[in-house]
């Protein structure tokens, strides 16, 4: 009768201690198994984005080789190319206006941010205060709610118009996400200031007429990061990877100096003022919640139409 006993507790003990293994098992996996979903699922995006990225300067290219190389119309079909990987709804005013369009979609996206990182704030002081005005006279708990909610609603006024007031620094009032960079013909191709086309269906004895008249152009996208976490991580080591910095330390924590790996008491990489103009840019954007990447393609077709020296003037 005891042996028996004594194996019914052996085994029921066994088993907790297997639950508790598990319990522990799971902790760890889980949200390493999350970070990597949620990384995976940014990457197929960035990927998408890059072949919308190609297929749009394919039709940048194919309008420009019809339209005299005018970058106004190049950019508006790279823009609709794109739209698949835009977030957010158009108004119907915008509808004929491709620029507009991208123009209203950006900033409802930075808007968003914008809103979404002061009212989190707000509300966690809200949270916090709750307590205290518990804590107060129950004829007094009114007005401290009331005088609270005022403070915090001017406090969030200020704040949504000094981040909107930093995005609009960075980015410009035009708001171009998308831009289409001639490469060639370049000015010198034409034959001075009066000179205002370069005939693409010439014939002549030499070849240079051809180099002069195949268009090429460069289509720069700036995707917009969205998963959570996953874009603070790979816009990190992007920006890292364009300035030359090596990183340290965990990957959702990640330091400029080896051997600074503890969750405390380490510099945050910084990484301002490095790069080119517009790299800084997009780091200084990270700081205000904006998680942008750089996505360009180029392509060349022959001219079906003369290109103009006013078109490829336009920078």
């Amino acid at each position: 009768m005891s042996s028996t006993s004594f194996n019914v507790s052996t085994i029921k003990r066994a088993a907790k201690s297997r639950k508790g293994q598990a319990l522990v098992e799971s902790a760890i996996v889980i949200p390493l198994m999350t970070f990597i979903i949620l990384g995976v699922l940014q990457l197929a995006m960035i990927q998408h984005a890059r072949i919308m990225t190609e297929y749009a300067a394919f039709n940048s290219a194919r309008s420009g080789i019809v339209w005299n190389a005018d970058k106004f119309v190049m950019e508006n079909a790279a823009i609709l190319s794109l739209l698949p990987t835009y977030e957010g709804l158009f108004s119907e005013s915008s509808a004929g206006d491709p620029m507009k369009m991208l123009i209203q979609t950006i900033q409802r996206a930075l808007i968003y941010q914008v809103h979404r990182r002061v009212s989190d704030f707000s509300n966690l002081i809200r949270s916090g205060t709750d307590i205290l005005i518990s804590g107060l006279p129950t004829d007094i708990q009114g007005s401290a709610s009331t005088f609270r909610d005022s403070v915090l609603g001017a406090a969030e006024g200020v704040a949504d118009t000094g981040l909107r007031g930093i995005i609009n620094s960075i980015f410009g009032d035009d708001g171009k996400i998308v831009t289409v960079d001639i490469i060639t013909p370049k000015i010198g191709d034409f034959g001075g200031v009066h000179s205002t086309e370069i005939d693409f269906d010439s014939v002549r004895e030499d070849d240079s007429w051809r180099d002069k008249t195949r268009l090429s152009i460069r289509v720069t996208y700036l995707y917009t990061l969205r998963i959570p976490f996953a874009n603070r991580i790979i816009h990190t080591a992007f920006i890292a990877g364009q300035v030359g910095q090596e990183l340290y330390g965990a990957v959702w924590n990640p330091q400029m100096t080896a051997g600074e790996t503890g969750f405390r008491n380490v510099s945050p990489v910084n990484l301002s003022g490095r790069g080119t103009a517009l790299i800084q840019a997009l780091w200084s954007s990270a700081n205000e919640g904006v998680f942008m990447i750089p996505l360009r393609s180029t392509y060349t077709m022959r001219m079906q139409s003369n290109p103009y020296r006013r078109s490829v003037a336009i920078f």
